[in-house]
């Protein structure tokens, strides 16, 4: 059976002093950002892409995205702190292909530059990630890469 997974880039942030919070963890979406999930959201949609989980970043960024995502694809949202953008590259990857052994299309926001390595971990391709930006990256059964798309 076919697995479908989905990497977003979390969209644009504010700038902590813009934002006036403490750390770089509690920086939230711009009004920019918000609109980019949106459209992000609306593009997989397009693709017919119905992720059963979402799972995000811990920081308020991520969540925000995922949250606009899961609003619109009306999927659920889970953190999981391996993709804080701080964990081994190898790391994320095997939690993302052990997420796919339980649901068939699942869903992770995380942090540039760990999704442009985990995506060339699994599939030997290089994107430049955008805030807001995707792939969507099809396996078949043994999990190797079958198909890509990149998405703005």
């Amino acid at each position: 059976m076919k697995k479908t997974l989905i990497l977003v880039r979390h969209a644009h942030a504010l700038p902590g002093y813009i934002a006036q919070v403490a750390s770089d963890s509690q920086r939230p979406l711009s009004e920019q950002g918000f609109q980019k999930a949106g459209l992000t959201a609306h593009r997989l949609k397009e693709l017919q892409l119905h992720p059963a989980r979402i799972f995000t970043s811990p920081l308020l960024r991520a969540v925000q995205t995922a949250q606009t995502l899961g609003e619109i694809l009306q999927a659920p949202v889970e953190q999981d702190a391996t993709l804080n953008g701080l964990k081994p590259d190898q790391e994320v990857g095997d939690f993302l292909k052990e997420q796919l052994t339980r649901q068939n299309v699942i869903a992770a926001v995380t942090h540039n530059p760990s999704i442009s390595y985990v995506t060339h971990l699994l599939t030997g391709h290089v994107y430049t990630f955008a805030p807001g930006s995707f792939v969507v990256i099809e396996f078949d059964e043994k999990l190797q890469p079958q198909q890509i798309v990149f998405g703005e």
